[in-house]
């Protein structure tokens, strides 16, 4: 088991710079009416949407670094924390 640290939980910064590795929490739904797959993370900002899952983990992982810029945080290797709910239909 590795251990991490949350992005935004008290002490992230010196964890990351101590080499912790920082995990992101992001949420995924499936709209059934649009049909498309859409996440966010209240940790980052981030807010994409895609019509597969595959498309849509891409997304998530194009915008992390960007984000992360923007955050202005110097983290090694984020990892994203994906949670899946229930209406969650995979195709």
């Amino acid at each position: 088991m590795t251990a991490y640290w949350r992005l935004g939980f008290p002490g992230w910064r010196i964890a990351a710079a101590l080499g912790v590795p920082i995990r992101i929490k992001v949420d995924v739904w499936r709209d059934d009416e649009a049909k498309v797959y859409f996440a966010s993370s209240d940790d980052i900002g981030l807010a994409v949407e895609a019509g597969s899952l595959d498309e849509l983990m891409t997304e998530i992982h194009a915008a992390l670094p960007e984000l992360i810029k923007l955050y202005e945080a110097q983290l090694q290797k984020p990892k994203a924390d994906i949670r899946f709910h229930d209406n969650l239909a995979v195709a």
